[in-house]
């Protein structure tokens, strides 16, 4: 067996190993000072990710201040079908929940498409909390009285109604102004209150598009559909029953918004 004793320039393995011995000393030497110069150097953050969006919609009427209806800031009453207008009055209700005052719609609405709506005007949202508390004078079977979302005009939007007579909440397409039954659910009310609170909810997770409806504080349903986005809401009412809602509340979520830095590679 060989061995290398001295080095011999012209043999190949010498040759090799003198080609090696010059990239070390070269990569060490340039790369001593460069590390030493960045170890006393400040560290630098990563630039911020600018988010430009506009805040978070949150918005409530408890009908104290509006004592007029007809000078209500951005509401317009509308009656889609056959009936006669729609009356809603601000009224006095120390049983509510809110302080003392109500928003009344008493105008019956007897034709089976007739439908009383108040539509805020100025708002249009696509992923939303609402929430309002509803005062029922019962009347038949047939007599509702609930929340619009989504909606793009007159014809085309979502309600989520309650039935006191019948003790049933349904939810609504409405399509070309036909109502399209998506799901319906029995409710236990309260005995203690006429008032009772009626909660909708438009969210998403990854690729599903849902309503979660909630009825005295107990959730009832689930719904998946997209097929209205961002729209308006409002008020509707059907039926010769007589209804009031109070502190109607509107919050934006921020579901699926990009709230954190990205990643730094």
């Amino acid at each position: 067996m060989r061995t290398f004793t001295s080095f011999n320039p012209g043999h190949p393995m010498s040759r090799r190993l003198f080609l090696c011995l010059i990239c070390l000393g070269i990569f060490s030497g340039a790369g001593t000072p460069a590390l030493s110069a960045e170890s006393t150097a400040p560290l630098k953050e990563l630039p911020r990710a600018v988010l430009r969006h506009t805040p978070p919609l949150f918005e409530e009427w408890d009908f104290e201040k509006q004592l007029d209806p007809d000078h209500l800031p951005g509401f317009s009453p509308q009656t889609l079908g056959h009936g006669h207008p729609g009356q809603w009055t601000v009224v006095l209700e120390e049983q509510g929940p809110g302080q003392t005052h109500a928003l009344l719609q008493s105008t019956p609405c007897m034709d089976p498409s007739c439908y009383q709506l108040l539509i805020q005007e100025n708002i249009r949202v696509e992923y939303v909390d609402l929430s309002v508390g509803i005062l029922s004078k019962l009347g038949t079977p047939t007599s509702a009285a609930g929340l619009v979302l989504g909606m793009q005009d007159l014809k085309n939007f979502y309600a989520v109604l309650v039935y006191p007579a019948s003790n049933m909440v349904k939810a609504y397409r409405f399509s070309d102004g036909n109502p399209v039954l998506i799901a319906d659910h029995p409710v236990t009310p309260k005995q203690r209150t006429p008032w009772h609170f009626l909660r909708v909810q438009r969210n998403t997770i990854v690729s599903k598009e849902f309503l979660e409806i909630s009825f005295d504080n107990q959730f009832i349903l689930s719904i998946e559909d997209s097929t209205f986005r961002t729209g308006r809401i409002g008020f509707l009412t059907t039926g010769d029953g007589t209804f009031a809602f109070d502190n109607l509340r509107v919050v934006e979520l921020l579901t699926s918004r990009p709230l954190s830095r990205p990643p730094a590679y």
